[in-house]
């Protein structure tokens, strides 16, 4: 039985696994450039609930992937992100579109748990996990009341997580899975990608691997292409989740278990919840 990290080391696997996989915002735009269906659902909420171009409040934009696709559409986006790279990435694209749509997107460097931008939004969304990066319930408490805050009246908040899968969580930690093949896009290298994970069922923390090893490992310079890189997921079941919500002083709306509007099933691989603020209590007179 493999012996328990220190604590301080588990934190900070952790810390790493927040930052590591976005540091190649190239490489990341390669590994996602098919995922559409969140990009369609995005735009349809947006539609749903703004009737006509609008303010959105964006959590984890990374690189644009549906910043820009929702400025096209003519909202204004506000888009927060902690990663330099990504925002990096996100401004280098954001200059290459036409006068209107960039002048619709605003790039905020900021941390989920603490930030602050001026107004409030008919529309806070967060897309692809990016509450998965929120390891502890203090953390997550702390993102959901700073949206809370920047809702206006009948606003709405909405994300995606996924729903845990304890038979992927159990996977052997010591094999490698989902080997595939790929030309690296910056280096134009091939190069195999792999993955394994270890999983904490108290902190429900799965720590992932992601290895990138070149196809042909005698060539020149493939010791220094050889790379791991560290994601760090803190995963919510349905039930604590719409717990942390409440507490945090939302209320659950809707819960879809695809980005096609359907219900969530125990085969479903995301769980996507929209919130709105839950009203105060009405405080009782004294008779």
């Amino acid at each position: 039985m493999p012996r328990k990290a220190p604590p301080d080391y588990e934190q900070d696997l952790v810390d790493a696994g927040s930052r590591e996989h976005y540091a190649d915002a190239a490489l990341y735009d390669y590994e996602y450039r098919r995922r559409r269906a969140d990009i369609a659902f995005y735009r349809e909420i947006a539609r749903r609930r703004l009737a006509g171009p609008g303010r959105i409040l964006e959590l984890g934009a990374g690189s644009g992937r549906i910043t820009i696709p929702l400025a096209r559409d003519g909202h204004r986006v506000v888009a927060i992100d902690q990663s330099p790279a990504m925002l990096a990435r996100l401004r280098a694209r954001t200059e290459a579109l036409g006068t209107a749509t960039r002048a619709r997107i605003e790039p905020v460097a900021a941390d989920l748990r603490t930030f602050r931008v001026p107004g409030r939004f008919p529309l806070v969304i967060a897309a692809f996990n990016v509450l998965e990066h929120l390891y502890t319930r203090v953390e997550l408490d702390a993102c959901l009341r700073r949206v809370a805050l920047h809702l206006e009246p009948g606003g709405a908040f909405v994300f995606d997580v996924q729903l845990p899968d304890l038979a992927w969580l159990d996977r052997d930690p010591t094999r490698r899975w989902s080997k595939t093949r790929f030309t690296d896009p910056t280096t134009g290298r091939a190069m195999y990608y792999s993955t394994n994970h270890d999983y904490d069922p108290v902190s429900q923390i799965v720590l992932i691997r992601l290895y990138y090893d070149p196809v042909d490992p005698q060539a020149p310079g493939a010791r220094a292409a050889t790379r791991i890189v560290k994601l760090s997921q803190r995963k919510f079941f349905p039930a604590e989740l719409e717990a942390l919500i409440a507490h945090a002083g939302l209320r659950l709306v809707d819960r879809y278990g695809d980005f096609s509007f359907g219900p969530l099933e125990p085969t479903s691989e995301s769980q996507v919840l929209v919130c709105e603020r839950a009203p105060k209590p009405r405080r009782k007179r004294r008779s």
